[in-house]
């Protein structure tokens, strides 16, 4: 209305003023925008896409496009521009009177653990508020291990990863800071390429980029109840990683796995000296008498008499054991079109075959990553791997029986033939030479026994992404996971199975198929303001399950055709049964983070979460959590302190939470199947199994976590402590009911369990030259597990082994004490001499169940490691080793092979005791183990000997490699070559006398002995 009043006035004056001004404001804005125009290239020379680039001071910014490129009018002709990219050094650079420019960024030191992979995105470790530890790629394949869990032993703190059984292709057990629940099937949430898995143990270690473990609850609470047991990230080799134009890489080594620091049983003359005195104590204790009681009157093992008289001994270990072979190939091809996409394809190999008979695993894998910046404002870009498993377990009993076996038996016949009871030999004509036990012959047991698990594991993603601003970004993400497994079993004729069958063969047959999918829809602000960072995450997620089995056996069938025809079984022999089950996740989830000067950063979030799981009203949890970091390095006051590079104090506090019950146990189920009388006939009906329970809620954990990063001279030092404090409270549970409810147990939340302790994590770069460098990190972990209350009250369960203040694998019981010698009477004198007797621990004389108490704990009470790595030119040596301190583990192991209730088994290499006696065996008052077949209550029904420490130090790996120099690349047309040796569990300190202190609580069966491998390899890039 002015410009229009102005034309009424004196419309020629008023439009020349006009004109004026617009020329006046034209030529400013002339003046200020000053186009430019450049390119981004990396070391090597290859353009960057998505690099950032702002005109310092101003809100004024453009990003490179796929070959680098970019331009953008500059407000002034002596503008500053500030070039970041994640991963690389940000970069200022002066285009005073210039109008196209070439910048090259350089890679930060130790690129990948300069970022951090967190929920839904990335951040500087500079910037970090929560705890959160990484692995790069190199930290995972440097040991050269087949499987991912291995390779990540030792290597952040905090995390504890054990084998548990040392068999071929098993699992390993993992615990982030403690346990949090009672739920045996509680365990950290897996998340690659941001599909939620049930485990990572399918993936090569080639095919991963890094892996991120969230470990406080300020990194975790972003997954909610997911995430109360740790965040396991695995960001696996994607497009998004290629900087240059194609390269092909091919790794390989191959393997040899030897058996090694075998447990020392009995030789001969030791085990017949143990089974005289294991019959000493039910004969008569003259030696005419003893010896026909032994060998039968009349004898009935005439040929073991003559192979103890000439200590005719056979090997069992040797025949059973043998070394394992493998072999591992990958190959990758890498790079970028002409049309803009960038690509990542890998292909692996993997095989390996156990230190027993018929024991193998096949790994086969694909990856493939590709990323497409469509233009500056949209990209796409999809993740895929898929891996094929072949596994054979063979027989589950074949090597604890044939330990078991006596070494004056042999597993053949007198014609050389194998005989399927060593123990119970005959001649042609049936009479018996040796007449005592009737274990199966284990080389016949593995020669016909099955266990083969073969199986898919897919997990992809597929991502678009929209930035219509640069400081705004849409996402969404689709990924999904399946599982496949098909496991068969079959036992020939000549097996325990086929004996106990009627010397028939027996066979299963067990499927299930897992499909899960997520749907991920985000945005993020990234926004600065002079000094201030603020960014936002805002998400919307949806994640279905759904989990399927079909099973089937059959026994006594005519003929050995494996699990290929179960229906030429006996028929009442048949067993089907198949399971459906489907639970839903919907979730909504906020993140702020705000930083003052890059010192002081703010971090709140909260994510919802509703559980199908969860009856109405109880479907909805929240999850918040905060925290504050202040980088002290960044003060003005701390600038006349040079040692002092880089020293950060964090604090967080936040909730997560727990969902992991079973499907449908809010609602009443019809699930065990029963018969009754309908009229004379038999029907088929239907029983409640177990009670629902309508008011099922969210088990939750809150955790306080205090943290410090430093790092000195020129971060030569750095590392991080952190001191943290959980409780988690409504524990989901079986409780248990009295009787007269008709169940024995149902699901509540009961309870509560506290994990307390310490983390420590340094790394020194003790020299650093062109020719030289030596890096060595140590880690240190200390957790205190304590249950704080039970079923809501603050009385003990002794029947389920849980104890207020103590630890959720507290071990209870009495403590061995010894053996009640000659002439001792013990307390009460309910003992006899050779008896083993236990701790009076009240002290009032006698023993009672009162005298049980907590004597250890399975956990132990520090964990660590240390890992160094040293290059002196071309040359390259590496080493780690992993600690673990003050377990105590009920051995399987032991409480087989030093059970002396029995008479005819092989056992450790043991001494025992042996009274005075006119039967010819020898006096021995000295043993700490009791007498046989008089070992007493305590040792046959409490098991008091059978507990170990299993504390040890394990060096993991010995490495060394050779890299060719450029010079001799150039001749071969090659960009990298590498060859190398690796020794795998070379060494072991313990005093656990078993067969290997990492799993000694492994179940006897499936544990394995200890093993050493030796690795021979090379990579190669062209």
């Amino acid at each position: 209305m002015s410009i229009r009043c102005l034309f009424k006035k004196g419309a020629k004056s008023s439009f020349s003023f006009f004109v004026f001004m617009c020329l006046l404001l034209g030529q400013s804005t002339f003046a200020q925008q000053t186009p430019l125009s450049g390119v981004v290239l990396d070391e090597t020379g290859q353009p960057m896409p998505g690099v950032n680039i702002i005109e310092k001071g101003t809100k004024n910014s453009a990003s490179t496009d796929f070959d680098g490129k970019f331009s953008i009018k500059l407000n002034s002709n002596k503008s500053t521009l500030v070039v970041s990219y994640i991963g690389y050094q940000d970069q200022s650079v002066n285009v005073a009177g210039k109008s196209t420019i070439k910048i090259s960024l350089v890679s930060q030191s130790q690129n990948l653990q300069e970022v951090v992979v967190v929920g839904y995105g990335k951040v500087k470790k500079t910037d970090l508020t929560g705890s959160v530890g990484s692995i790069s790629a190199a930290a995972i394949t440097e040991r050269n291990l087949t499987g991912p869990m291995e390779a990540m032993q030792g290597a952040v703190s905090g995390v504890q990863i054990s084998n548990a059984t040392g068999r071929l292709g098993d699992s390993f057990n993992i615990t982030i800071r403690g346990k949090n629940s009672m739920n045996p099937d509680s365990k950290p949430l897996y998340v690659v390429d941001g599909a939620p898995t049930d485990n990572i143990d399918f993936l090569n270690p080639q095919d991963i980029a890094r892996i991120d473990i969230l470990k406080d609850a300020s990194s975790t609470a972003i997954y909610g109840s997911r995430g109360s047991n740790g965040v396991v990230i695995v960001t696996t080799k994607g497009g998004g990683t290629v900087k240059s134009s194609m390269s092909v890489t091919y790794d390989s080594f191959v393997g040899q796995k030897d058996v090694t620091r075998l447990p020392t049983m009995m030789d001969g003359p030791t085990w017949w000296a143990y089974h005289q005195a294991a019959y000493f104590s039910s004969t008569t204790t003259t030696p005419a008498l003893l010896a026909a009681g032994i060998f039968g009157n009349p004898s009935t093992s005439p040929l073991l008499a003559t192979r103890i008289a000439n200590n005719e001994t056979f090997d069992w270990y040797g025949a059973v054991l043998k070394s394992g072979l493998q072999q591992n190939h990958y190959v990758s091809v890498a790079g970028r079109t002409d049309g803009g996409v960038s690509y990542n394809l890998g292909l692996g190999l993997q095989k390996e075959t156990g230190n027993i008979p018929n024991e193998s695993l096949d790994k086969y894998s694909f990856k493939l990553g590709l990323n497409h910046k469509i233009n500056d404002k949209f990209s796409v870009g999809a993740n895929i791997t898929i891996a094929r498993t072949e596994q054979e377990q063979g027989s589950a009993i074949a090597m604890q029986e044939a330990f078991r076996l006596s070494p004056f038996y042999t597993p053949y016949a007198l014609d050389g033939s194998l005989f399927l009871m060593p123990g119970k030999l005959t001649d042609a004509n049936g009479v018996s030479l040796i007449n005592k036990t009737s274990t199966i012959n284990p080389l016949l047991e593995m020669a016909n026994s099955s266990n083969s698990t073969k199986g898919w594991n897919g997990v992809g993603s597929v991502f678009a992404e929209y930035k219509p601003l640069t400081w705004l970004t849409f996402r969404s993400t689709y990924s999904a996971g399946l599982n496949t497994m098909k496991n068969g079993q079959s036992w020939g004729a000549l097996t325990q199975t086929g004996v106990s069958n009627g010397n028939l063969p027996s066979a299963s047959v067990n499927q299930s198929e897992k499909f899960n999918y997520t749907w991920d829809n985000q945005f993020n602000v990234d926004y600065a303001v002079k000094d201030h960072t603020f960014s936002f995450l805002g998400l919307q997620s949806i994640n279905s399950a759904r989990y399927e089995t079909l099973s089937a056996s059959s026994a006594y069938m005519p003929f050995d055709t494996g699990i290929y025809n179960l229906g030429s079984g006996k028929q009442s022999s048949f067993n089907l049964g198949s399971s459906y089950e489907k639970n839903t996740l919907a979730s909504f989830a906020g993140r702020f983070n705000y930083g003052y000067k890059g010192r002081y950063l703010l971090t709140i979030s909260n994510r919802w979460d509703g559980s199908s799981r969860f009856a109405e009203g109880k479907k909805w949890g929240s999850f918040p959590s905060a925290a504050l970091a202040w980088r002290i390095s960044e003060e003005g006051f701390m600038k006349n302190f040079n040692a002092v590079s880089d020293l950060k104090l964090r604090t967080s506090y936040g909730y997560t939470g727990n969902n992991i019950i079973p499907s449908y146990s809010t609602i009443n189920k019809v699930d065990v199947q029963t018969y009754y009388d309908w009229n004379g006939t038999a029907a088929n009906g239907w029983l409640q199994g177990s009670p629902s329970n309508s008011n099922l809620g969210w088990e939750k954990t809150r955790e306080m976590n205090v943290g410090l990063d430093f790092g000195f001279f020129n971060n030569r030092i750095t590392g991080s402590v952190d001191v943290y404090d959980r409780l988690s409270s409504n524990l989901l549970l079986k409780q248990k009911l009295v009787i007269e409810n008709g169940f024995s147990t149902y699901i509540n939340n009961i309870g509560s369990v506290s994990n307390r302790g310490v983390e420590v994590a340094l790394t020194t770069k003790n020299i650093k030259t062109d020719l030289v460098s030596w890096e060595t990190t140590f880690m240190f972990t200390k957790n205190t597990n304590k249950i704080k209350s039970i079923y809501d009250d603050t009385s003990n369960d002794v029947g389920n082994n849980l104890f207020i203040g103590e630890s959720i694998d507290a071990v209870y019981n009495y403590k061995f004490n010894g053996i009640v010698r000659a002439g001792e009477t013990y307390l009460d004198g309910t003992l006899k001499e050779g008896n083993a007797k236990v701790e009076d621990h009240n002290g009032d004389g006698k023993i009672t169940t009162a005298d049980r108490y907590i004597i250890g704990n399975s956990n132990p009470d520090w964990t660590g490691s240390i890992s160094t790595r040293l290059k002196v030119g071309n040359f390259d040596l590496s080493a780690s080793a992993i600690i673990s301190q003050g377990s105590l583990v009920l051995s399987p192991f032991h409480k087989n092979f030093t059970d002396l209730s029995d008479r005819g088994r092989q056992k450790a290499n043991i001494d025992w005791y042996m009274p005075a006696n006119t039967a010819g065996l020898p006096l021995n008052t000295a043993s700490n183990y009791p007498q046989p077949k008089n070992e007493g209550t305590y040792w046959v029904n409490d098991g008091v000997g059978y507990y170990r420490d299993a504390s040890f130090i394990k060096i993991k790996n010995i490495s060394l490699g050779y890299t060719f120099s450029q010079s001799l690349l150039d001749k071969l047309k090659l960009k990298g070559l590498r060859v190398y040796t690796n020794v795998l569990n070379p060494f072991v300190i313990t005093k656990y006398d078993g067969y290997d202190p990492e799993w000694a609580g492994a179940a006897l069966g499936i544990g394995r002995v200890a093993t050493v491998t030796y690795q021979l390899g090379l990579s190669v890039k062209f």
